[in-house]
């Protein structure tokens, strides 16, 4: 679906108490905080931002240009561990696990602590606004994207219970956990 757009759109509804913040949302990458691209498409709040020339699976030129006005060099749209997008408002975190080469996704009400001895609040505390490699905003809308994560090579190996349920509700399982 990236392909057939020529624009992607920018969310900056943060900025009022995270400045500098935004949020690309594509047709495969819906908002951190749920907002589908269609959605966005039907409201004039959000900033078209021209795709331009892709870089790679998930980098675009024009996202890349974008970014420089907020100080971010570069973003790749589908990547925890190298130039993640920056995300607030999440649904879900999709944090890197070292011991076990894969990745973990946990949502907001997971109270216990992740494989990685962090809990979900304590994740959300270093992302807004930032870009922190090894770690990545989500919704749930994003666990179905056929992108989800195409921008890396390892696999899902944790989940929180919430998103194990939501992924069987849709029908969708990660084969490797």
């Amino acid at each position: 679906m990236e392909e057939k757009v020529s624009f992607f759109l920018c969310c900056t509804s943060c900025q009022s108490h995270i400045p500098d913040h935004f949020c690309i949302i594509t047709p495969d990458r819906p908002s951190p905080c749920g907002i589908t691209y269609e959605r966005a498409l039907r409201s004039r709040l959000f900033t078209r931002v021209p795709k331009g020339r892709q870089l790679g699976v998930d980098e675009f030129e024009g996202i890349n240009q974008f970014a420089r006005r907020f100080g971010i060099e570069r973003i790749k749209l589908h990547s925890v561990l190298n130039y993640p997008p920056l995300t607030a408002l999440h649904q879900l975190i999709i944090f890197y696990i070292p011991e076990l080469d894969g990745f973990g996704v946990v949502d907001r009400s997971y109270k216990d602590m992740t494989p990685i001895g962090l809990t979900f609040q304590e994740m959300e505390k270093i992302l807004p606004g930032r870009q922190v490699e090894g770690f990545v905003g989500a919704s749930f809308a994003y666990l179905k994207s056929r992108k989800f994560l195409a921008g890396e090579n390892k696999p899902v190996v944790w989940v929180s219970p919430k998103v194990e349920q939501r992924l069987k509700s849709v029908h969708l399982t990660f084969s490797h956990l």
